[in-house]
């Protein structure tokens, strides 16, 4: 095809026709351009291919994930609720005189409301690669690549409230620890990590129920949990149910 065309400008140059030449290098130069643009427009049409088939495959990653950290949330919200129950049965039996208690019943209280706490730890693999690497840029969905950005602020602000929450029930618990049997308390429980022998104090040591100051920093602890669901732990659900829906918009049915 090179030979062809170098034939017909050898020709066109060897009879003078100077005018159809510079018609005919004119054409060439366009057909070139043309060429050029047709080869540019079809590489960008596969670019674009490209990271749209990665975008499908993002927006199907994070859909995944964040479904997972739904569950996740929801498995904190529930102990949440059951470390609440505990504190406020525990507040039940704060007041002057103690008397006529159960001290069994008191420990397996103290277990709920002092041992466990709600903790939210999300997957985060997902999130962390497409940020990390630049990939957000793939994701087409503004509202999308708004809420991901923001995802780990939203995260801090939880666990802040998390850490708050745990303060509060370690100054309630530390009452009965300066004030309390812990042996006793680990002979009552049926969940005790090590078997003991029954103590040789007291039976009641439960005094530090009579405490007002106690009584204050155990429903200080209650506030603070019952606010770690309502505030936080709430609002996050709603951040990950909307990053759901907006990936969820993205893909593609087959």
């Amino acid at each position: 095809m090179i030979k062809f065309f170098r034939n017909i400008r050898r020709k066109l140059i060897n009879k003078s026709k100077l005018t159809s030449y510079l018609l005919y290098a004119l054409g060439e130069i366009i057909l070139v351009v043309i060429g050029i643009l047709i080869a540019l427009q079809i590489n960008n049409w596969n670019e674009e291919r490209k990271i749209r088939k990665e975008e499908q495959q993002l927006l199907k990653s994070i859909s995944e994930e964040f479904q997972a950290n739904l569950k996740i949330l929801d498995q904190a919200k529930q102990m949440n609720d059951y470390i609440i129950a505990r504190a406020s049965g525990l507040g039940e039996y704060t007041g002057p005189k103690l008397e006529n208690f159960d001290e069994r019943k008191l420990s397996d209280l103290m277990v709920g409301a002092f041992k466990y706490e709600a903790r939210f730890i999300p997957n985060q693999g997902t999130v962390n690669e497409t940020i990390n690497s630049g990939k957000l840029s793939v994701l087409s969905n503004d509202e999308l690549r708004k809420a991901i950005s923001a995802w780990q602020s939203a995260l801090e602000l939880v666990k802040n409230q998390e850490d708050y929450v745990v303060g509060r029930r370690d100054i309630a618990h530390a009452y009965f620890l300066n004030n309390g049997n812990f042996r006793r308390h680990l002979y009552l429980i049926n969940e005790a990590i090590i078997k003991v022998s029954p103590s040789r104090f007291p039976n009641n040591d439960f005094k530090f129920l009579e405490d007002e100051s106690f009584e204050s920093n155990l429903y200080l602890f209650i506030t603070a949990s019952s606010n770690l669901n309502k505030n936080f732990y709430s609002i996050l659900d709603e951040k990950i149910k909307f990053i759901i829906t907006e990936a969820d918009k993205g893909i593609k049915k087959k």
